[in-house]
């Protein structure tokens, strides 16, 4: 499986968080003892989705690639011991308890529409006092930006609990080729568009996110055009 997975899985996720919205209107207690007690059918598909409200959690599932890999398989069994559910196994063609998906999707409605949660439900971090002002040796001037001009949000570029460079962001996805992140982003949020046309309201806020990415490296490739017809 390719790095670039990891992206290019993670802008698939959008389309299936925002169709999961759709499906969810009741908190995890409502839910029906008869939807409780069964279980469903593990495929790629699923295991792919239960890998992005995950990652949307703050839990690392790893590459969003449908592949119930170890990473995967501790990611799923941390959820269940911090929502107190019984430890269940994640195999392709297996069974998954179907309150561990209405327990997941619940809790990842609620990141989705009302800001990521942190891993583990700890406080957020205070921040420390600023140390006192040491005037450090003059460093070496660092090379000019070529896209100084191109600004974007760095929280946009965060993957579950990592906080990717927009140039990391583009060599783990798309193998550092801007006219590739343009044109598979393009198509990824057509998509997505579609779907949270029919949702409104703060599920925009994903498709919006999506579009702020594909802004920015549309303006990387316009330069870089620019500089080739210079040469």
């Amino acid at each position: 499986m390719r790095r670039r997975d990891l992206v290019a899985g993670l802008l698939g996720g959008i389309a299936v968080a925002l169709a999961m919205l759709m499906s969810i209107s009741a908190p995890f207690h409502a839910v029906s003892v008869a939807a409780e007690a069964r279980d469903v059918e593990v495929n790629a598909a699923l295991i792919r989705e239960i890998q992005f409200m995950l990652s949307r959690l703050g839990i690392d599932p790893g590459p969003i690639d449908g592949i119930a890999g170890q990473q995967t398989l501790r990611a799923v069994g941390k959820f269940q011991a911090q929502s107190g559910l019984p430890a269940g196994d994640l195999v392709s063609g297996g069974k998954i308890s179907a309150a561990f998906l209405e327990r997941l999707r619940s809790e990842a409605s609620h990141a989705i529409l009302g800001g990521e949660k942190r891993a583990g439900g700890g406080p957020e971090p205070q921040a420390s006092p600023s140390p006192v002002a040491v005037t450090p040796p003059q460093p070496t001037a660092p090379a000019p930006d070529p896209f100084a001009a191109c600004t974007f949000n760095p929280g946009d570029f965060r993957i579950g609990a990592t906080e990717y460079t927009p140039d990391k962001f583009l060599q783990v996805g798309f193998d550092g080729s801007t006219a590739r992140a343009v044109a598979s982003l393009t198509t990824r949020l057509d998509e997505a568009r579609q779907i949270a046309g029919s949702i409104g309201g703060s599920a925009l806020g994903e498709v919006q996110r999506q579009a702020r990415i594909l802004a920015y490296f549309s303006c990387r490739l316009k330069i870089e055009q620019g500089s080739d017809k210079k040469k």
